[in-house]
Order: C-alpha cells, then sequence, then structure tokens
C-alpha cells in the first residue's frame, strides 16, 4: 500500500503557481509551514523584490526639511544606483524550472530583511529650472552642485531636526502629475552637533554613516557634512569655556537608502492603489 502523500511533496513548479498568486504580506507567513514552503516563498519574494527595485514607471521621492522651512523646501527625486546584492541570480533559469522538491537554496526572510535599495537624492527638474532663474551670474551653476541642507546651532543647541517624508509615486505623462502616491516612511531626524563636527573631521575617501529616519531602519539618508563660516554681521559674544558657540554646516544629499523588502510592500500597495482609483490622478507640484 502507497503511503499518502505529504505535503512536501508537491512539486515546486504547481506550490510556485499557486503561491505566486498571494500578496508578499499574506505570503510571508506561509514560511512557517514547512521547510518546503519556506524554500519556495522565499524565492518568490526574492525575485519580487529584483523586480520592484527595477522601478520602471515609478519614482521614489524626498522630502527633507527643517519643520519651519517645509512650504519653501523643494522635494527630491531619489535616482537609482544599486540594491544589495541577491544571491543565487533567478535570470539563468526560471522559478519553476526547479522541479524536485528540496533542489531549492535556503536563503533566509531575515537575510532577504537586511537586503537594502540605494538611491541618488537629485533635484528634480522644475525646481531645477525655477532655482536657476533667481542665481546670479558669479553664482556657480546649480546642475554642478548636490541638492545640500544647511543647519544652524545656536549658542549651546545640542541638534537641529529634519522631517524626512519618503513616498513613492508612479509618474504621469506630465512633470508633477502622479497617479500614485503611497509613503514610505514619515519620521524627524534629530542631528546632533557632536555628530556633525565628527562627520567633518572624517577623510574625503571614507564611506559616511548612515543617518536612520525610523527606529525599524527602513529609510536611511548619507550625507556629505561640510562646515560653514557663521554669520559674521553678528556682533561679537564672549564664551565661557563650557559654552557651545554657534556653528553652521552644510549636509550633501549623497544617497538614500530604503530597506528593498519594504520597497517591494510599498509597490504592491501602490499598484492596488491604482486599481481602486482608477481615472484619478495627484498633482504634487504645479505645472
Amino acid at each position: 500500500m502507497e503511503s499518502p502523500a505529504s505535503i512536501d511533496s508537491i512539486p515546486n513548479e504547481i506550490l510556485i503557481t499557486i503561491l505566486s498568486l498571494f500578496p508578499t504580506r499574506a505570503l510571508l507567513p506561509l514560511v512557517a509551514v514547512s521547510r518546503h514552503f519556506n524554500s519556495v516563498t522565499v524565492r518568490i519574494v526574492r525575485h519580487r523584490m529584483k523586480q520592484a527595485t527595477a522601478l520602471p514607471d515609478y519614482r521614489l521621492i524626498l522630502e527633507c526639511y527643517h519643520p519651519s522651512a517645509k512650504i519653501s523646501t523643494p522635494y527630491l527625486y531619489g535616482d537609482y544606483l544599486s540594491t544589495d546584492s541577491l544571491e543565487d541570480d533567478d535570470d539563468d533559469e526560471s522559478l519553476a524550472g526547479r522541479s524536485e522538491p528540496g533542489h531549492l537554496p535556503e536563503p533566509t526572510i531575515g537575510r532577504l530583511r537586511d537586503i537594502y535599495s540605494h538611491f541618488r537624492p537629485v533635484v528634480q527638474e522644475e525646481n531645477r529650472r525655477a532655482r536657476s532663474r533667481y542665481l546670479s551670474q558669479s553664482q556657480p551653476d546649480v546642475d554642478s552642485r548636490p541638492p545640500s541642507h544647511d543647519i544652524y546651532l545656536d549658542e549651546n543647541e545640542l541638534f537641529s531636526q529634519l522631517c524626512t517624508v519618503t513616498n513613492l509615486v508612479k509618474v504621469g505623462p506630465k512633470p508633477g502629475l502622479f497617479l500614485s502616491h503611497v509613503n514610505v516612511s514619515d519620521a524627524v531626524i534629530r542631528v546632533w552637533r557632536g555628530w556633525l563636527a565628527t562627520q567633518v573631521a572624517l577623510p574625503e575617501d571614507w564611506q559616511k554613516p548612515v543617518l536612520w529616519a525610523d527606529a525599524s531602519r527602513d529609510v536611511g539618508l548619507r550625507f556629505r557634512v561640510t562646515e560653514r563660516e557663521v554669520n559674521k554681521s553678528l556682533p561679537p559674544v564672549l564664551f565661557s569655556f563650557d559654552d557651545e558657540p554657534p556653528v553652521a554646516y552644510r549636509l550633501e544629499f549623497e544617497e538614500l537608502l530604503v530597506r528593498t523588502g519594504r520597497l517591494l510592500l510599498t509597490v504592491e500597495k501602490s499598484e492596488a492603489q491604482e486599481v481602486a482609483t482608477s481615472g484619478k490622478a495627484i498633482v504634487i507640484a504645479s505645472i
């Protein structure tokens, strides 16, 4: 008498076909069903993460501003740079091509969680043109400079704050017209006086540390920090030995990091939102 078939005897191509119908958030709990389910589920998620990083119709936009400058600070686009290694490339062999259960390698959800996608913040073209109109001929061309943010700390002020909002948008047919708009992260970063002084002292070729926007470290920023002169038009002030004098720094945006798994969930949410609001558009910037 033949022994009854177990769930682990389901061929990979059938299991992949079934599980591929699930959205990622519903798929993740299935890694606990069995080792076979874990292998197939993780492979599907990894394959989706690779597709999400391509972002053929989507753009990341970053808003990073002091709380007092929310209205006057333009948002930035995130130009895709790279994604941390996603080993065992699926390009040479399809997901369903491995028909024997247990043949799949054993990546884990934990390892996938530690993968980040990297973007370069750039000034959006509409804001670039607007800023150029107000530059005198003696000022350097804004096209040659990375976007930046100036921080001023008064006497004994320990930190400044940066509101950091990251959104995923689907770009419409016209500039500033977005077909969908989903938030990735909305948080406040504290930029400490001591951290700024440390960054200025780092060698130019050192990789800059990441300022994380949230406790879960889904979104982070890298800056190049340079010291600026404090406003000399102010009257001189005497400081005691224990006082911290006023200081000024410029933060140049070098990199935006987004956890790739978080990016995948946001892409799927955006796709669902687009279906629900088909025929509508969101105007983010004036045209």
